[in-house]
């Protein structure tokens, strides 16, 4: 069975290293937190009631892709991005991110395994 894959990012909660759930970050603004209110809900101790906000922005140079942030909202655990705590980061896809006992995956079909590279021209 072939699967479509969706023309926006997602992140992927993984568990033992598979995908259990994918979120569609098809919004500008997702929170994530314990709180039912956020838009993906972690039941868990370790996470914030408001713990972290991802950003979708589209990419101004190119077309049909997005840069996607996220932000820790001063949770008492923090958010790791590849390991390292962070406050404000732009993700690329692949990137893990943990949240609480949580690991995500940046998963983004608008982007290829290549690095892509923008050149501004100025005449």
């Amino acid at each position: 069975m072939t699967r479509i894959k969706p023309a926006h990012p997602s992140l992927a909660l993984l568990i033992d290293g598979g995908v259990a759930k994918e979120f569609p970050l098809d919004k500008p603004e997702i929170t994530i937190g314990r709180r039912s209110d956020n838009d993906i809900r972690i039941d868990d101790i370790a996470v914030s009631g408001r713990h972290a906000r991802i950003l979708v922005r589209p990419n101004r140079y190119l077309e049909g892709t997005a840069d996607v942030f996220i932000e820790d909202l001063d949770s008492t655990n923090g958010t790791k991005v590849n390991g390292t705590p962070i406050r404000h980061r732009r993700l690329a896809p692949g990137d893990l991110i943990q949240i609480g006992w949580n690991s995500f995956k940046l998963l983004d079909p608008t982007q290829t395994d290549l690095e892509r590279t923008a050149y501004i021209l100025q005449e």
